[in-house]
């Protein structure tokens, strides 16, 4: 069953560059944007972070390419993986402040130095629910990016709260065989607030 929930005019794209000079310039690029920008007063602290981080990552590399080298590969790949972190972290901000402005949804993510990801032609993903590689498991997948939580139910009156998951998609086992379960999730948004409870998606576990 196709549900409705949440509904995203825009996806945020994070595309890495693999050269970490490039890297450090698309980083750079993004905290230039983000920095005081209004749209993401909330994401201040991060943007800091980010910032101090860029730095690490820029002081590692340089110590990398002297002749010798005044640092180590491992120190500069952990400074590297500090930034996309960071990076990471803030795409899922600018994606929750596109997602409650949706007729400005491209200017909000343009204005991060983010990119606009291309809709794929399978179209968008749905909430969806499909039994596991292992039997008594279910997999199930939201539509909308981000954290999400979750809860089933065998007659939609009583509902029990599933582990919440900081991405779309999450596996639940040691279900009933041949029983019917519904599912349901909703977005955890900014400020601890959340979309509504998602329209059920049936599945009988195998």
């Amino acid at each position: 069953m196709n549900v409705k929930t949440l509904i995203k005019q825009a996806t945020v794209a994070l595309n890495f560059p693999t050269v970490i000079s490039n890297f450090i310039l698309f980083a750079r690029a993004i905290f230039t944007a983000m920095l005081n920008n209004p749209y993401f007063k909330a994401s201040a602290e991060k943007v800091t972070r980010l910032g101090t981080h860029i730095e690490a990552l820029y002081n590692a590399e340089t110590a990398c390419n002297t002749k010798p080298p005044t640092g180590s590969v491992d120190a500069r790949n952990a400074a590297l993986e500090a930034v996309k972190a960071d990076l990471k972290s803030l795409r899922n901000d600018v994606q929750e402040a596109a997602d409650a402005n949706p007729d400005n949804a491209i200017a909000i993510i343009t204005s991060a130095s983010m990119d606009v990801k291309k809709p794929a032609s399978h179209g968008k993903q749905q909430n969806s629910a499909e039994n596991g590689i292992e039997e008594g498991s279910v997999e199930l997948t939201a539509e909308g990016a981000g954290a999400h939580e979750w809860r089933m139910s065998t007659d939609e009156k009583i509902w029990t709260l599933l582990p919440s998951t900081y991405t779309s998609k999450t596996t639940v086992s040691d279900l009933t065989s041949g029983t019917i379960y519904f599912f349901q999730n909703r977005r955890m948004l900014r400020n601890k607030e959340k979309s509504e409870w998602c329209q059920s998606i049936k599945v009988r576990i195998r």
